[in-house]
Parts: structure tokens; sequence; C-alpha cells
């Protein structure tokens, strides 16, 4: 199987386990504090790759606590502007929200590489924030302080996608994830006991999310993105982690029971359309044209 057709597959299989996360979040943090529950959850994960992988820790090194250290950043703030948000917003505009990171990314990158985005990319973004629409907007569109974390939380986020871009070939995947995953969790733990929130939770939903969240949601999917977000384009990334929102309601559809609607439907295929137009490479095509073009004049 071709490299970046795997990085895609395997990055949008980790993108379902996001939607489905929402399932058992839902329930585990009314009983938890969220900084307690993520505690958990980046800790567990940490461990759980180290037992898997501790052959790995003989080449732990310098690089492997500095770049996981510097990923660990943009992740923590990001999923606590997000959860700030979250409590003040609903949770289809925090969708919304969360995935306009597909429209910061491309502007970072223009902003750092001081060029504009090709046409293709243009018109990928375009249809990845529309279908985002589809997905998770309503009829209201009034913002509030909540909107505010959140819109903070996408930014942070698209840094975070670039930074993945940037750090991820200098480091073993696997030593940077536990890195970033262990500090993480060790600030989430510890701003939970200062709090006076910290203890063990004994409901069997929380640790049900709590496993789920950290193997699958945590420990596959930021090493999957670690490890092969360099096949693909930073923006391609971003598209495929706005169909988290889709993935999300498929989810809900077969464990609440809720109705899967024509938008959603729409919203999922324009998302999918962004893929294709982020991937395919049109300048040639134009050039080519813009030659036949030159040829008739003549």
């Amino acid at each position: 199987m071709n490299i970046k057709i795997k990085a895609i597959l395997l990055l949008l299989l980790g993108t379902i386990f996001w939607g489905m996360t929402f399932v058992f979040i839902k329930d585990a943090v009314s009983q938890i504090s969220v900084a307690n529950f993520l505690g958990y959850r980046f800790l567990l994960a940490a461990l759980i790759l180290g037992c898997l992988f501790f052959k790995r820790f003989r080449s732990y090194d310098w690089d492997s606590l500095r770049y996981g250290a510097l990923l660990a950043v943009p992740l923590l703030f990001s999923f606590l502007a997000q959860t700030i948000g979250l409590q003040y917003t609903t949770a289809s505009k925090g969708g919304f929200i969360t995935g306009l990171s597909v429209v910061f990314v491309p502007l970072i990158l223009s902003f750092i590489q001081k060029r504009l985005p090709s046409f293709n990319i243009l018109i990928a973004v375009v249809l990845a924030t529309m279908g985002l629409g589809f997905l998770t907007l309503g009829s209201s569109l009034s913002l509030n302080i909540g909107d505010t974390w959140v819109f903070m939380s996408a930014i942070i986020f698209a840094i975070y996608i670039i930074m993945v871009a940037r750090y991820s070939g200098k480091s073993d995947a696997i030593l940077l994830s536990v890195s970033q995953f262990f500090l993480v969790g060790l600030v989430c733990i510890i701003y939970s006991g200062v709090k006076g929130e910290l203890h063990i939770p004994s409901g069997y939903k929380v640790w049900q999310a709590i496993i789920f969240t950290a193997i699958f949601a945590t420990a596959f999917m930021y090493t999957v993105q670690n490890y092969y977000q360099k096949y693909i384009s930073e923006i391609t990334t971003s598209i495929i982690f706005s169909f988290e929102p889709l993935f999300a309601a498929i989810t809900a559809y077969f464990y609440l029971n809720e109705a899967l609607t024509e938008r959603t439907v729409i919203g999922g295929l324009m998302i999918f359309a962004g893929i294709l137009f982020a991937e395919i490479k049109m300048e040639g095509k134009f050039q080519k044209i813009k030659e036949k073009f030159t040829f008739l004049k003549k």
C-alpha cells in the first residue's frame, strides 16, 4: 500500500476514535473533573506505550524529551481551552469552531512561509469548512465567551499540527509520544491536586472512558500522527481531523439512536472532497491549460 494512502487511512481511523469518545466522555466528566480525567487518560496512555515498547527506551535521549515537551505545550493548552469553552457553549458550535483548525493551518503556514496557499488548497479548505458547517451548525450563530475559548483552542491545535510536521521526524515516534503524554498527564494531575479535585474514580463508566480514550484516542491516534504525518501535508491532516463531528454523529446514531440527517451526509461528502482537492496537484494542470491557450493565441 502507498505510504501516503496508509497515512490517510490510519489518521482517518484515529479520527473515528476521536468521534467515538464523545459517547464515553459525556457521562465520565459528570463524575470527575476534566483535568483529573485528562490526567488519568494521558498518564495511562504513556504507561501503555511504555510497557509495549519498553525496549525503545534504550535509545531515549535529550531530543525525545525536548521535542516531546515542545509538542506537549500546544496539546495541553488546546485541550484546556477547548474544555473551558465547552462549558459555556453548545456542542454543535464547539465542534464547528474546533474544526476551524482546517482554516488556521494554511493561514499560519502562509504567514510562516510568506506565500499564499495554492489554488487547490484554497478550494480544499473552503469545502472542508462548508462541510463542517453542514455537520455542526444549526440556526443559532450567536457567540459567547465559550466560543472565544474554543476559537483559541482551534488556533493552538493548528499550531500543534504544524509543529508535529516539523518535529516528528527528529525523534522516535513512540518516545516522542510517551514524553508528550507523560508531561500533559502530569500537569493535569498536579492541577487537579492543587484545585482539590484529585481522586481515584470508582464508577465503571468513568474507567471505561479513561481506558478507551487512553488506548485508542490518545496512545494510538497521536502516535500515528507523530509517525505518519510527515508523509502528508499539514493541511490534509487538518482536513482529515475535521471528520470528527461526522464520526461523532455516526456513533450517536448507533449508541444513542440519534438520527442521521441529510446535512450530515452532505457535510461528510464535502470534507471528503476537501481531502481530494488537498492532495491533487493542480498546478501542473493549470500550466498545461495556460500553454494551450497561449498556443491558440499564436
